[in-house]
């Protein structure tokens, strides 16, 4: 078994499937509060998760639940055409996926969203960086789709 880690889960890779675990972001939150206030970016910055600041603090501590949430919600509605396998939840705390080979640049440029994309900088950061995609079956697939902000962009993939 391998371990990965991101922004807001940990990820446990067995030989077929990857259990993404939410993170709460307890202590972080607080110190990057201090330091934004000290800077007077603090409203901006809550802004970017929520024009309420009980729900942007909320967003930014339980940002691993809101991904697997997400991915839940946008494999059931996408499908297994452009997106990993999400086979089940618990409680959005867990996520078990279909765990595919690891992906390369040209992998990621056979993929549907590659094609969408190209050339578009107002996309979720990083979202065409290999490490976000894995190969199952010859075909490249999406493995990391927590962002809520990539729901329009796979509408336009699906047309």
């Amino acid at each position: 078994m391998k371990f990965a880690y991101g922004c807001t889960r940990w990820v446990f890779l067995t030989k077929r499937y990857a259990i993404k675990v939410a993170r709460f972001r307890i202590i972080r939150p607080f110190i990057r509060l201090v330091s934004l206030v000290k800077k007077h970016e603090a409203t901006e910055t809550l802004e970017l998760y929520d024009a309420s600041l009980i729900k942007a603090v909320l967003k930014y501590v339980g940002a691993g639940i809101l991904a697997n949430r997400n991915e839940r919600r946008l494999y059931k509605k996408y499908g297994g055409e452009f997106l990993a396998p999400t086979l089940f939840t618990f409680l959005w705390l867990i996520n078990i996926q279909v765990r595919g080979e690891p992906s390369k640049e040209e992998d990621v440029r056979r993929h549907r969203l590659w094609h969408v994309l190209k050339g578009n900088v107002a996309f979720p950061k990083g979202i065409l960086h290999p490490r976000q995609f894995c190969v199952i079956k010859e075909s490249p697939l999406l493995a990391d789709y927590g962002d809520e902000t990539l729901e329009p962009i796979l509408d336009i993939c699906r047309n």
